[in-house]
Formats: C-alpha cells, sequence, structure tokens
C-alpha cells in the first residue's frame, strides 16, 4: 500500500488498520448522542437534541471512514503524496 520510499506494511498491520474503521460508525454515533443527550438537559428539549446529535454523529463517522478509505486508495495506487495519513504513513 504504502507509496515511494516507505516499507510495505504487513498483513497483520493492514488487518489491525481497516479493523479500527469499523469502530469509527458507532463511535460517532455514541459521541453525537451524548452530546444531544448533554445539550438535552441543559435545554430540556429531550429526546430531540439526541436523536439529533446520534444522525450527525453517524454522518460525520461516514464521511469520515469515506475520507480514509479514498486516502488509502490513492496510497495503493501509488498517487498518494507523503503528507496524508492512512497505512504506512509516519
Amino acid at each position: 500500500m504504502p507509496s515511494g520510499g516507505q516499507k510495505p506494511l504487513s498483513v497483520w498491520a493492514q488487518v489491525a488498520y481497516y479493523t479500527g474503521l469499523g469502530f469509527i460508525l458507532p463511535a460517532g454515533a455514541i459521541a453525537g448522542y451524548i452530546l444531544g443527550w448533554l445539550l438535552d438537559g441543559g435545554l430540556h428539549t429531550a429526546p430531540w437534541l439526541s436523536l439529533v446529535g446520534a444522525f450527525l454523529g453517524v454522518a460525520g463517522a461516514i464521511v469520515e471512514i469515506l475520507h480514509v478509505l479514498t486516502r488509502a486508495e490513492k496510497q495503493q495506487d501509488g498517487s498518494g503524496d507523503d503528507s496524508s495519513r492512512g497505512p504506512g504513513a509516519s
């Protein structure tokens, strides 16, 4: 996957990297829900801000997953630059 002078990642390192992507979606949903829940407590709007926060967290997580996968694909094709983060970037 890495391009340029970077050494290739082992199979297990790639497995670990892509397994970590599975935690982005639930983490985004939970973080959005918790922020909405805290705002609901202060503004007395329960449960609306909790639901909106959860949906925004899911949307943000999907966008982040797409960004990570796009960077990894560019690195795999050899067109990624050295400043991008992803598998093999330091």
